[in-house]
């Protein structure tokens, strides 16, 4: 595999600078790894790809519902819990916050949501607003804690437990009964990897536009990168930066990538927020038919696109379950039983399972892509109000 990294400028946005823990944005360019040859070892990496594809196309049959019981909700009742993700109208967490606002009623809770809008400030003035509120908790997605640490701190101080949805804990940091991160689904980039090695039968020619708002985002990326080294000797993969917080300059960045690599026959952009504009960006380049186009995070906009054929693949977290399990996570921590580890299911779709689901929002809505949803009722059962 032959590994090339780009960094964009228009990255170091305030949301970068906000967050200490993001660092080394800037303007340089590097390349690394090695291209090695051998028809043995791209086939056999091709065999292990298809097998971990099939896997991930199907639909689960059970779910990761913890085991110990919740003692202590029902103290909590007609309290109010804040949900604040990095950007609102992001498909998946309008998702999850409506399955919280779910979670949260079953345990007789009512939920707030509040925009972060990708800004420290806003953030800052949601958590604020939760302490106005005496909130029973906070729940932060893909919001480092650094973006709003002052806040945050503040937000500690009171006594309020908060969780970090989709972000991983720092180097270091354990969870406790007043910080918990609840990584999610994590492994998709890998699992994105594995359909980008098996659909081009071992010979991509990739461009990564990674997601550079988080660390967790930039993770997931690196994390998948040995796939590719490891069982798929003849890629090429190229890794280049976005950011959700400059959406204006993203079609432009799409066409960019793909100009300055004529080549390049795959494009997964990291998150479904960024896949309208590449989109837009690849045809504008001329060459959308020679590139097959992938993304994660994914809603009922980005599946109805593999119907169309616009999109070749799409790994979708289930973000009802998400919504469940950061509630139970959250009640945990109010009622000092907590934290445990929470895990996140999710799906690759392509144009060979997607007929067997309805691309429909009120199917996301309901879990249905994943499974049959009887977490709900375990999740309850856990909580005492089974």
């Amino acid at each position: 595999m032959t590994l090339i990294r780009k960094r964009w400028l228009a990255s170091c946005t305030a949301v970068l600078a906000a967050s200490a823990m993001l660092a080394g944005c800037g303007g340089s360019s590097s390349s690394s790894g090695s291209t090695t040859s051998g028809k043995d070892s791209s086939a056999s990496g091709v065999a292990t790809a298809e097998k971990k594809v099939a896997a991930l196309q199907a639909m689960a049959k059970t779910y990761p519902v913890p085991t110990t019981s919740v003692p202590g909700v029902d103290k909590f009742k007609g309290r109010k819990v804040f949900y604040i993700p990095i950007v609102q109208q992001v498909p998946a967490f309008v998702a999850t916050a409506g399955s919280t606002k779910q979670a949260l009623s079953k345990a007789g809770l009512s939920q707030q949501v509040c925009d972060g809008k990708a800004q420290p400030t806003a953030i800052a003035s949601c958590v604020q607003q939760a302490i106005t509120a005496d909130a029973a908790g906070i729940i932060l997605d893909a919001i480092p804690y650094g973006m709003a640490q002052n806040a945050l701190d503040a937000a500690k101080a009171k006594g309020i437990p908060i969780v970090i949805a989709d972000q991983n804990p720092p180097a270091g940091v354990k969870n406790s009964n007043q910080v918990s991160y609840v990584p999610g689904a994590s492994s998709q980039a890998t699992a994105m990897a594995w359909w980008i090695i098996a659909d081009s039968k071992g010979k991509a020619n990739l461009i990564i536009a990674q997601n550079a708002d988080s660390p967790t985002a930039i993770k997931m990326v690196a994390d998948s990168l040995p796939i590719y080294k490891k069982y798929c000797p003849g890629c090429k993969v190229t890794v280049t930066e976005i950011t959700a917080s400059t959406p204006a300059l993203l079609a432009s960045k799409a066409s960019s990538n793909v100009l300055s690599n004529p080549s390049a026959n795959y494009y997964y952009t990291q998150f479904e927020d960024s896949l309208q504009p590449t989109i837009q960006g690849i045809q504008q380049s001329g060459r959308s038919a020679g590139i097959s186009v992938s993304t994660a995070a994914g809603s009922v906009n980005g599946l109805g696109l593999i119907k169309s054929g616009s999109v070749k693949a799409v790994v979708a977290a289930d973000q009802v379950y998400m919504g469940f399990g950061v509630t139970d996570e959250l009640l945990r921590m109010m009622t000092k039983s907590g934290p445990i580890d929470e895990a996140q299911p999710m799906r690759l779709f392509t144009k060979q399972n997607i007929d067997s689901i309805k691309v429909t929002a009120a199917a996301q809505a309901s879990g249905e892509w994943f499974g049959d949803g009887s977490f709900q009722a375990d999740f309850a059962k856990l909580w005492g109000i089974g």
